[in-house]
């Protein structure tokens, strides 16, 4: 079994930009969840400030972040459009085009952290490959 790949951002957001944000931020997950079946998880959470947004994205292995990068980078662009990227951090070896744009990031002087030497780690089999509903569909539910 492949091992999980964790990409984490935080983005500060202007908060005349926040709900542009927001709806951008819920297409984009809905797409994710349509779209990309290797990506486990995606979470997106602001701060109680209401100004600082951590993306934290779990996939089933390094190759999922790439087609990740591939098929979703125009609505990440037009999210960087609204932010400013704090901090990067990823969890496991990156492929190629996750590298590049986090050596992009530190060019721009983002910390960028890469954890690629796992000393440990563990997945429950029981939610690997289960069944996603979007997330607006899990919201409504209930």
């Amino acid at each position: 079994m492949a091992e999980p790949f964790v990409f984490i951002t935080t983005h500060r957001v202007d908060p005349a930009q926040l709900d542009e944000f927001t709806a951008l931020t819920r297409e984009y997950v809905e797409y994710v969840t349509a779209n990309e079946p290797d990506v486990w998880a995606h979470l997106a959470c602001l701060d109680e400030a209401g100004s600082e947004v951590a993306l934290v994205q779990v996939h089933g292995d390094a190759a999922s972040a790439e087609h990740h990068m591939q098929i979703a980078g125009e609505m990440i662009g037009r999210g960087l459009a609204l932010a400013t990227t704090v901090t990067v951090e990823v969890f496991g070896e990156p492929g190629p085009i996750v590298r590049q744009a986090l050596e992009a990031n530190a060019a721009q002087g983002i910390p960028v952290t890469v954890r690629a030497h796992r000393l440990a780690s563990a997945v429950n089999p029981s939610i690997v490959g289960r069944d996603r509903a979007p997330s607006a569909a899990r919201a409504g539910a209930g």
